[in-house]
């Protein structure tokens, strides 16, 4: 495809990284030429400095030749009038970043006259993800699939859990609650493990069920689940702002420390049932004066990501069963967290990322499938995907058993007009229903592409 991507920033170069990669035709468009010198050194795409909102600099971008422009600058307006000035000058598709909380209803209403295909704020979407690990503890990470009937978690076993030394056939064949291990990550390497492979501590499992099931797997094997119901949060942006509007729906005990004291009293201003302290919350002391012993759970949320890092460090060596999640922008620093043995590490840059990508894959599909959902999984070294199966797919209605599938591809869970089914050998594909899919093998967009 052929894919303007105005705006340089953390999230656009994160963008053009993972679309050049994939073999796409790439121009990038940002008023910093040192920005746009430095990603033409990076990879294999072409360039234009100046304003999107110049329709002569969108000229000169071949706009009109564009499937897909993808606006991500640090200024919503820009944002939008480039999607409208692209779809002016012939882009079929547009994407917008756009994070002024006021804008999120009211986009909508003039979607279609804006021509946007899709509009992203990637500190809300950030929220969501940290919300549904928070909603299961247990978890390192938490992706949904089928609308939230099917959810993927990552755990990473410990030497004292039950399955350590076992295999997968000695676990889960014999379960009340089907769940599948779809995929392990040991010492980097992406395994699709199959009913002789054997658990070891340090291993991190990607599970796939029913919310519920899942639940009940980990009380089956003996695993003891947590809930979380007492929360800090440290940092007052709008990440925070956007996580405690959504956790106070569930009740939930809330502490945000902002150290911005005009900052904190608009959130406090803002969110009138969670409390708020001004305050610097990497501070020992205030932690422990906002009891950090007795919650259950700290969200480092600021915008230094060593300071995230070092807080988090702190809370779990002073508080043995607490959760800690860890907002880290650098990829360099993500690494280093966990390293450093940091529990859930979220990356807005690579949420919103996969977000277009699953566009993107779904945008350029043959007949016959969709991608639905995309998730990258183990720092890219997995994709998880969710694939429409329709009428003309030449898999309908044969067995998988007798299915010659790829093994470097693992069907995790079949959706059925919202029934669940954890797929094994006698089931059979039927139009209509939507696969999750775990494969190592990168860019599959195309359910006929999982056999050999």
């Amino acid at each position: 495809m052929n894919i303007v991507v105005a705006g340089l920033g953390k999230v656009g170069l994160e963008v053009v990284e993972q679309l050049s990669s994939e073999g796409h035709s790439v121009t990038v468009i940002d008023t910093d030429a040192k920005k746009v010198d430095s990603a033409l050194g990076l990879h294999d795409i072409g360039g234009v400095v100046g304003s999107a909102t110049d329709f002569r600099v969108l000229l000169e971008a071949n706009i009109s030749e564009a499937d897909l422009l993808i606006a991500f600058t640090g200024n919503d307006e820009i944002n939008l009038m480039a999607c409208l000035l692209s779809k002016k000058l012939g882009a079929k598709s547009t994407i917008a970043r756009a994070r002024n909380p006021e804008y999120r209803e009211g986009i909508y209403i003039v979607r279609d006259d804006l021509g946007l295909s899709m509009c992203i704020n990637p500190e809300m979407e950030t929220a969501r993800e940290i919300a549904r690990i928070l909603r299961f503890p247990l978890a390192k990470n938490v992706e949904p699939f089928a609308k939230g009937k099917v959810e993927m978690i990552q755990y990473v076993l410990k030497d004292s859990d039950p399955l350590c030394g076992r295999t997968v056939n000695s676990v889960f064949s014999r379960l009340k609650n089907p769940v599948l291990v779809c995929a392990v990550l040991r010492e980097d390497r992406v395994i699709i493990p199959y009913g002789d492979f054997i658990f070891s501590d340090g291993d991190e499992l990607f599970l796939v069920s029913s919310p519920d099931r899942l639940s009940a797997f980990f009380r089956e094997v003996g695993i003891r689940t947590t809930t979380v119901r007492d929360i800090i949060i440290i940092g007052g942006g709008r990440t925070s702002y956007y996580l405690a509007e959504q956790l106070r729906k569930e009740r939930l005990n809330i502490t945000i420390i902002e150290i911005n004291k005009g900052v904190a009293e608009e959130i406090s201003d803002l969110l009138p049932n969670v409390n708020v302290i001004n305050g610097d919350g990497t501070d020992q002391q205030i932690l422990a004066e906002e009891g950090l012993r007795d919650k259950d759970a700290l969200c480092c949320m600021t915008g230094i990501d060593e300071e995230n890092i070092i807080a988090s460090m702190y809370a779990n060596s002073v508080c043995e069963d607490i959760k800690t999640i860890t907002k880290v922008s650098r990829s360099e620093l993500t690494y280093l967290g966990r390293s450093l043995g940091l529990d859930s590490i979220v990356t807005p840059k690579k949420i919103a990322a996969n977000l277009i990508l699953q566009y993107v894959r779904a945008k350029q599909n043959s007949e016959g499938s969709n991608v639905l959902t995309l998730y990258k999984l183990a720092d890219g070294k997995a994709e998880a995907l969710e694939l429409m199966v329709t009428e003309e797919s030449s898999l309908v209605g044969i067995t998988l058993k007798d299915l010659s599938i790829s093994n470097d591809v693992i069907l995790a869970g079949i959706n059925r007009k919202g029934k669940i089914i954890i797929p094994r050998g006698s089931d059979a594909l039927e139009a209509g229903d939507t696969v999750i899919v775990v494969t190592t093998r990168m860019g599959l967009d195309n359910l006929e592409d999982i056999t050999e």
